[in-house]
């Protein structure tokens, strides 16, 4: 079944039936309403804030040069935040509820058990990233290397960012340019061969157990689309196929309609610019494509000219580390 909860009212039902034992799909439509308006209310509360959709839109500006440092430049986005721990809370509740993927904040926070976390206690959440830089930047582009799709509107200089799931390591999510050719909501998913076995059949109808999720945009044979299981997202889950959070999916088939140019890439390395600051990103190479990261994180820093304007020492440390988020090497 579905993991509903806590985003969708059909999915407060168990908890509230659990929380309140005279809470019944009998009650009248207006107790009925009440009672998930508490449940609402009561997910707010225990998760801390509210519930978290597509990160945007943010205001981007692209440097002028390719080789130097532009102090107007923005492809630093985001803010980082902090979140105060409650009881029973874990690392997937709160990577959703801030539209990071599992791993983004799991690898930030690489000291911390996934399911015991130190209630009461604050931790950092790495809501900022680094835009991957292109010149003319797709409609979509897509950074596998980073668990992380990047819906740009060039015309306004703004950009949404939605955290992804992407295939493992048998069926590699492939690399290149696409167009979203068709869109469809509540889709049917037609089954690949090597896969029939898994499920014992060879279609699945819409409905809350199709691993596609509510809405598909597809690009080939591979597509975009949702999940029945959000744990997935911000990890390698699928069949090549790029998963999105349900909310996120929603968002961005409103954004995205069909002829939108998307991209695939593999970027690990990313150099970005706020306020004539210079600020990397480093990933872990999840598809063990690169044999020496510290070998092409310099190959990069040199194509883009900016040995002498960094701190080498903490240049040096994001790469050892590579946890994802963007730090300022500034000198």
């Amino acid at each position: 079944m579905a993991c509903l909860w806590p985003f969708s009212p059909l999915g407060l039902f168990p908890l509230l039936t659990f929380l309140c034992p005279s809470f019944s799909y009998k009650m009248t439509p207006m107790s009925r309403f009440l009672g998930i308006l508490a449940g609402v209310l009561l997910t707010w509360h225990l998760m801390g804030g509210p519930l978290a959709w597509g990160a945007g839109p943010f205001t981007y500006r692209l440097p002028q040069s390719a080789s130097q440092v532009d102090p107007e430049a923005v492809t630093v986005v985001g803010q980082p935040q902090t979140h105060q721990v409650v009881r029973y809370e874990n690392l997937y509740q709160i990577a959703r509820q801030y539209d990071l993927g599992f791993w983004e904040l799991a690898r930030y926070h690489r000291n911390l058990d996934h399911f015991f976390l130190p209630w009461d206690s604050e931790i950092v959440i790495p809501t900022q990233w680094i835009i991957p830089e292109r010149a003319n930047p797709p409609g979509y582009l897509i950074n596998v290397a980073e668990l992380r799709g990047y819906r740009f509107f060039p015309g306004k200089n703004e950009v949404y960012t939605f955290p992804i799931g992407i295939g493992v390591l048998d069926y590699k999510t492939p690399f290149g340019r696409f167009r979203v050719q068709m869109k469809a909501a509540n889709p049917g998913w037609r089954i690949p061969k090597d896969l029939q076995w898994k499920y014992e059949r060879s279609y699945m109808p819409p409905g809350e157990d199709n691993p596609l999720g509510t809405h598909w945009l597809g690009l080939s044979h591979y597509g975009l689309h949702g999940t029945h299981a959000p744990m997935g997202v911000g990890r390698l889950v699928s069949h090549g196929c790029i998963r999105h959070y349900p909310e996120d999916i929603v968002q961005l088939f409103t954004l995205t309609p069909v002829g939108t140019p998307v991209e695939i890439i593999y970027e690990p390395v990313k150099f970005g610019f706020l306020n004539g600051r210079v600020f990397v990103e480093v990933h872990e190479d999840i598809y063990h494509k690169i044999p020496d990261m510290l070998a092409y994180a310099l190959k990069r820093l040199r194509e883009r000219g900016l040995g002498d304007r960094i701190n080498w020492p903490r240049f040096l440390r994001v790469v050892e580390e590579r946890n994802g988020a963007p730090v300022d090497i500034s000198p």
